[in-house]
């Protein structure tokens, strides 16, 4: 009996860890977010395009800006240059689009690892895309919903789960499009859109079950 069991527990003690992972790392994000208003003046967008205005190519800023965020975490953090873009899959399990991932990424002493995509000015408001892995890169399966998540910090100081329905439309604090989470699709940023699900614990394909119990395998 324990021999039958004992796989389903492992599994479930998997998933407990990996939600309460993402709940700290959606706060800690939120705080961060204020934190950051407070010190520059600028929230976290208008900070990355100053960088832009000033001069620097839109993957240089990113870069500078992820090292200004990583500042936030306490311990030795480090900015890894896109290290482990290439090992990100999608939901589904396939190859996920690098371009997601690959404007600067730093890790914290938790290694925890964080990746950049800077905003497009026409479409997103200058807010970049921060896709967090939540038990770094080192710790499988390095997939979009179950170990990695995309948010999206907010013109007005807010941080939004990517996949939120509410603002699917809205270009400059919404999802920007990034709105997949099914384990049908073949699109290769599949998973960017599970932080929303993943934060009101609810399985996107069937409302009356749960996300982090019954979605995610």
């Amino acid at each position: 009996m324990a021999a039958l069991t004992l796989p389903g527990l492992v599994a479930k003690h998997r998933k407990e860890v990996l939600k309460a992972e993402f709940k700290k790392t959606y706060s800690e994000l939120q705080q961060i977010n204020l934190m950051f208003i407070k010190d520059e003046g600028l929230n976290m967008c208008e900070y990355n395009w100053m960088l832009v205005d000033g001069g620097s190519a839109v993957m240089e800023a990113s870069k500078e800006f992820s090292k200004k965020f990583i500042e936030y975490f306490a311990g030795k953090n480090e900015y890894i240059d896109n290290e482990g873009i290439n090992k990100v899959k999608t939901l589904t399990g396939s190859t996920a689009a690098v371009t997601m991932f690959d404007d600067g990424s730093v890790w914290n002493m938790q290694k925890r690892t964080f990746y950049f995509e800077y905003g497009n000015p026409a479409g997103t408001g200058k807010c970049p895309v921060i896709t967090v892995d939540i038990n770094g890169y080192y710790k499988k399966p390095n997939q979009l919903g179950v170990d990695m998540f995309s948010f999206r910090p907010t013109k007005d100081g807010r941080v939004i789960p990517l996949g939120n329905p509410d603002t699917k439309k809205d270009a400059a604090n919404g999802s920007n499009g990034f709105t997949e989470c099914s384990m049908t699709s073949s699109d290769s940023t599949n998973g960017m859109g599970c932080a929303y699900w993943a934060s009101i614990d609810k399985n996107p394909m069937d409302n009356t079950k749960d996300y982090w119990n019954d979605f995610i395998k």
